[in-house]
């Protein structure tokens, strides 16, 4: 069996499937992995085969990943981000195009992000497969929406209205958009929505959500969809730093791999936290495998370190204050730890909104905020254990062998 794996070069998006592609090769699949220069290395750490994507523009796709302030919130940002993400898809498209001729894959397997695959897909008659670690991304014409600043359900009458109008909006703008980048989005035949309704940027056939249909908000989903839960194991796991010894509980403090703006005044923030949270000692992660550093105190009951896998380190705290990023989320979960969760950009208020609203997490607009580390650790135990019990129920690889066999049976469907 032959696989190409196409996804951008974010942590967030490549590692999972980089763990789905070391389980294929031990199914004697041979694997190729579609992504940016950059992550080229890692790729090949693992012994998989590696198609560069944009090599040519070798950072191209972090400049749009890692911006300088935040985008939620400010349109002209968000335009700028979307118009600069569209002018890449032809010249990936290519790159897609040419490794999908050098490998003939019996499947394609993208990451939401890369859409281009399924056009390269279509074009050979070969099956594809989306996964998505952010299932709500999928636009709905049920329930609440998402991508709107973290909106929870409502039962009365002016609830449902606002989501009415919330999905109305966001198809909106997604036609407003299809006809702004009209010429980007050629390769797509110009639009954002097949005939019958359904996104364009996502397989009509197979769609994997790497994620709990039980952390989500009741709504519709695509009939290709199944959730199959989260991946959150590292495909090539970063040795732990050693932490330096505290006589008080610790939180793990991190905004994720992305983010550089907010990491500017990280450390500063939690110096500031921990002064007024004399109960707790403080870990910040800085969200960086590349860098060589070992662990800092900076402070009374606060040290940094370069960079914490997650699932391996877990076991070392008490609760975890986080941004909301897909990753960390799901890692808090499988550890049934509490979460005080400072949602900064993109989906990041939507997971938070998920977390709240279960009983799972507690949210913060700020550090500032000085009382709510303690609070989110007393929050009811219950909704943590069953979701840390969801999360070992789930078999993400093996529902993605399913996923592919089914793939390999009736490829013209």
């Amino acid at each position: 069996m032959r696989v190409l794996i196409v996804a951008p070069p974010y942590a967030g998006h490549l590692y999972p499937l980089l763990v789905i592609a070391q389980h294929l090769r031990e199914r004697d699949a041979r694997v190729t992995v579609a992504t940016g220069p950059a992550k080229a290395p890692t790729v090949r750490s693992l012994g998989l085969a590696v198609h560069p994507v944009l090599a040519e523009e070798p950072d191209a796709m972090e400049r749009i990943a890692n911006t300088t302030d935040p985008v939620t919130g400010h349109p002209v940002r968000a335009w700028q981000q979307v118009r600069d993400n569209l002018r890449l898809l032809p010249r990936a498209q290519v790159d897609v195009r040419a490794a999908a001729h050098a490998v003939q894959p019996d499947v394609i397997v993208a990451d939401f992000c890369a859409p281009v695959a399924g056009v390269v897909a279509n074009e050979a008659g070969v099956p594809w497969i989306t996964t998505v670690p952010t299932p709500f991304a999928i636009e709905n014409r049920r329930g609440t929406p998402a991508y709107l600043g973290g909106w929870t359900p409502a039962a009365s009458w002016p609830g449902r209205a606002r989501d009415a109008g919330g999905r109305l909006a966001t198809r909106a703008g997604k036609h407003l958009a299809g006809r702004l980048f009209r010429a980007e989005l050629e390769v797509f035949g110009g639009s954002l929505y097949r005939a019958d309704g359904s996104e364009v940027f996502y397989s009509d056939r197979s769609i994997l959500a790497l994620g709990l249909a039980e952390l989500e908000f009741d709504r519709d989903w695509p009939a290709g969809l199944r959730f199959v839960g989260p991946i959150t194991a590292l495909p090539n796991p970063v040795e732990a730093p050693s932490l330096l010894p505290e006589d008080r509980p610790m939180v793990l403090v991190t905004v994720g791999t992305h983010l550089p703006w907010a990491k500017r005044t990280l450390v500063g923030q939690v110096v500031a936290l921990a002064a007024r949270q004399p109960g707790f000692s403080f870990v910040v992660s800085l969200g960086d495998a590349a860098f060589n550093t070992a662990t800092v105190r900076v402070a009374p009951r606060v040290q940094v370190v370069p960079f914490v896998a997650y699932d391996a380190a877990m076991g070392a705290f008490e609760a975890v204050i986080h941004h909301g990023g897909a990753g960390i989320t799901y890692s808090a979960l499988r550890a049934g730890l509490p979460s005080v969760v400072w949602p900064r950009d993109y989906d990041q208020f939507d997971f938070a909104a998920r977390l709240v609203h279960h009983g799972l997490a507690v949210r913060v607009r700020s550090l500032d905020q000085a009382a709510d580390a303690p609070r989110a650790c007393a929050l009811p135990r219950e909704p943590l254990n069953r979701f840390a019990d969801l999360m070992r129920a789930s078999d993400p690889l093996a529902a993605f062998d399913a996923a592919v066999d089914r793939a390999r049976e009736s490829p013209g469907l």
